[in-house]
């Protein structure tokens, strides 16, 4: 949920969308002939004939991103990745027509490289992970998750009818802030209501000012008045974790669903999440007049917690100018809390309901994103996953499924209520460990992209940050 100062991307939610493109032995892929196709396809050219003009950039690059960055740290940021080789391209997935994840090498390590484009068309957002190799055993993988953060938790587990089958645990049961993984109970209260014959996925649903929070997402940009369907929403909040379009959902379907909701999904402590909040308040309790209202909050009890909600919806939503001091932890007790268990549990919740006739969408919705982790997709045939974050705090979790039917979820919390974690290493280093842990629970290769072991390279300028932020 933690906003992110970008320049504005145009994401088509209404329509699921998910083109794959793995390379065939011994030969490296191509971009498919889409509109960022084509732009993935300029900028593997240009990684080898480094550096480039302002004028092919001005050609390529939006103009706000381009004055932004500057043409000589785009270039420094493009030599950084494309090394004296230049990239190659080894894996691409297109999430909508204007976005689009992929792998690529150089002699300079292995990328994960996130890129969106502008309703112009133009390159408006460009960011590079470097890829980190997987454990070759739990043994190492709880070594490296421990180096991640102070505090830490992890699941691998299997899932069938029978719900959650642990293969290996962390602190699997302890709860953990989680951010944004909350919306994976309000997608799972919305077809609850559908199911009910309380909501509809085609029901219509209007853009109020009042209910607008602070990016991440699109929807605050929409005019009031604006009406798209229930789906939309749905879509937006766990493909591009759109906060607006979170808390109009909860509006609709009230706070109490979505804390029933999180008891049908079998978590074990619901009533911590009481009050549940929206993404709103938890800007408001973190932007205003900070650090007073905060901590005046923190400091009340459960039913007093309950009396002042009213009071937070009263007060002026902060800007994003305001958010861009939120570069430290922020009393990361006051948040949304699951457990690694939980959200097993919670994909379980889901996966039941996306088998269930009517609720199909579920699982269409949950699979647009996949978090950047691209598994080999001649082994894997299903990727979920939906992320949270804010400073002090990162998860990611996903479920996925090999071809031979067998379903494993992952789930990794790490949290410092002191310091900002290293974003951009914890995000490549949660992925890594992720990526191992489906390969030794499935004895299926999650991966098939060789991923050197270096060291993990400063984040220097506005191109290099995590692929994947929630």
């Amino acid at each position: 949920m933690r906003p992110l100062i970008r320049t504005v991307v145009a994401i088509a939610v209404a329509v699921i969308v998910s083109t794959s493109v793995a390379a065939p032995a011994g030969a490296n892929p191509s971009p498919p002939n889409s509109a960022v196709g084509a732009q993935v396809a300029w900028l593997l050219d240009v990684s080898h004939r480094l550096p480039l003009s302002l004028s092919e950039a001005s050609e390529h690059v939006d103009p706000a991103a381009l004055d932004q960055i500057g043409i000589d740290a785009l270039n420094q940021a493009l030599a950084a990745v494309s090394g004296t080789t230049g990239l190659s391209l080894v894996r691409y997935r297109e999430s909508s027509p204007s976005s689009a994840l992929f792998v690529a090498t150089s002699d300079s390590g292995t990328w994960l490289v996130s890129i969106a484009l502008t309703a112009a068309g133009l390159i408006g957002q460009l960011f590079f992970t470097p890829l980190r190799p997987e454990p070759a055993s739990w043994s190492e993988l709880d070594q490296r998750l421990q180096a991640v953060a102070p505090q830490v938790s992890f699941l691998a587990a299997t899932l069938d009818e029978d719900g959650c089958h642990p293969v290996h645990a962390v602190a699997a049961d302890t709860a953990r802030p989680i951010g944004s993984a909350f919306k994976l109970y309000v997608l799972g209260a919305l077809a609850t209501a559908v199911a009910a014959g309380r909501a509809a996925w085609d029901e219509p649903l209007s853009i109020r000012d009042s209910w607008k929070s602070l990016p991440s997402g699109t929807f605050q940009d929409l005019p009031a008045g604006t009406t798209l369907p229930l789906s939309a929403y749905a879509a937006n909040m766990i493909a591009i974790s759109d906060n607006t379009a979170t808390d109009h959902l909860i509006h609709r379907l009230g706070r109490s669903a979505v804390i029933a909701q999180q008891a049908k999904f079998g978590m074990a402590e619901p009533a911590r999440n009481v009050p549940f909040l929206l993404t709103r308040d938890l800007f408001v309790l973190k932007l205003t007049a900070y650090p007073h209202l905060l901590n005046a909050y923190a400091a009340l009890p459960q039913w007093a917690r309950l009396l002042v909600i009213p009071a937070l919806a009263a007060l002026p939503l902060p800007t994003v100018e305001d958010a861009v001091s939120w570069t430290a932890p922020r009393r990361i007790d006051v948040e949304w809390f699951a457990s690694p268990a939980d959200i097993c549990a919670a994909f379980a919740g889901l996966a039941e309901q996306a088998a269930t006739g009517g609720l199909e969408p579920v699982g269409d919705i949950l699979s647009i994103n996949d978090g950047g982790l691209l598994l080999d997709p001649a082994s894997w045939d299903r990727t979920w996953f939906k992320g949270g974050s804010e400073p002090g705090v990162l998860t990611l979790n996903y479920l996925a499924r090999t071809i031979d039917g067998r379903t494993f979820v992952v789930s990794a919390m790490v949290s410092d209520p002191e310091a900002a974690l290293p974003e951009a290493f914890a995000v490549a280093e949660l992925q890594a460990l992720i990526r191992g842990a489906f390969t030794l629970a499935s004895g299926v290769a999650a991966f098939d992209v060789p991923v050197p072991d270096t060291t993990r390279p400063e984040v220097a300028n506005p191109l290099l940050r995590p692929a994947v932020v929630p």
